[in-house]
């Protein structure tokens, strides 16, 4: 269908590739018609085809390949997120709402790990907790062992979409992990923590597993801005 020139926007020609994939059942690593196709079969610009081709690249939907074609890509949160996150960080009342997020997500994430139960990545949490405290023997900061211990955990749900969406609290709270663990003390309590949520987990005790992961997470409030009064 031809698009009348009054309504010529990149937007609607987003729509149009959209629903071209999903009439036409297309799958990650399908190829869509070419440039020079969709401008044919659309009536519009180049410029307007490229701008909708673009909106979609940016948000994972399709894969330009230069000298190639346009494929659909494997649906991700990811893109969406990496634009927005680094403004949440700039943002106090942004960062007390993520913080409460987090605090969703992992409880949720234990739940689910107990019932999903799988071995694999509940070992993954015992493996990367065991690299933490060898890490926390030498004196040294485990800040990217503890955050492999808490994506084992998402993983653990089986749930892709979940595991994701907990991807947005990663580069937010890398520097609340430095702040954290810059005391000594506090790198070997959490270590102690993540083994008795493990082992909750294993013998599928959500009470004391839920209970662990409040604990575990309450020390890091103190690396969050407080409401203001009258804020």
């Amino acid at each position: 269908m031809i698009i009348p020139e009054k309504v010529n926007l990149s937007q609607i020609v987003s729509e149009r590739i959209k629903g071209y994939i999903l009439d036409h059942d297309l799958k990650a690593g399908d190829k869509l018609p070419s440039e020079k196709q969709l401008i044919e079969s659309l009536g519009v610009s180049r410029t307007v085809v490229r701008e909708a081709l673009k909106s979609l690249e940016m948000v994972g939907m399709i894969r330009i390949k230069t000298g190639d074609g346009i494929y659909v890509d494997s649906l991700s949160l990811k893109p969406v997120l990496d634009q927005v996150t680094f403004r949440w960080k700039q943002d106090a009342e942004k960062m007390r709402e993520l913080f409460a997020t987090r605090r969703v997500l992992e409880l949720g994430a234990v739940e689910m790990a107990i019932e999903h139960y799988d071995t694999r990545f509940i070992g993954q949490m015992e493996y990367w907790n065991g690299e933490m405290e060898a890490v926390v023997r030498r004196g040294e900061m485990p800040i990217e062992q503890d955050l492999q211990f808490h994506r084992a955990l998402f993983k653990a749900t089986g749930n892709e979409t979940f595991y994701e969406l907990s991807e947005i609290l990663t580069s937010f709270f890398t520097k609340i992990r430095e702040q954290h663990f810059d005391n000594t003390e506090d790198r070997i309590v959490s270590c102690g923590e993540h083994t008795r949520i493990v082992q909750y987990i294993r013998d599928k005790d959500l009470g004391r597993a839920q209970s662990e992961m409040r604990t575990h997470l309450e020390p890091l409030k103190r690396f969050i801005p407080p409401k203001e009064i009258g804020e």
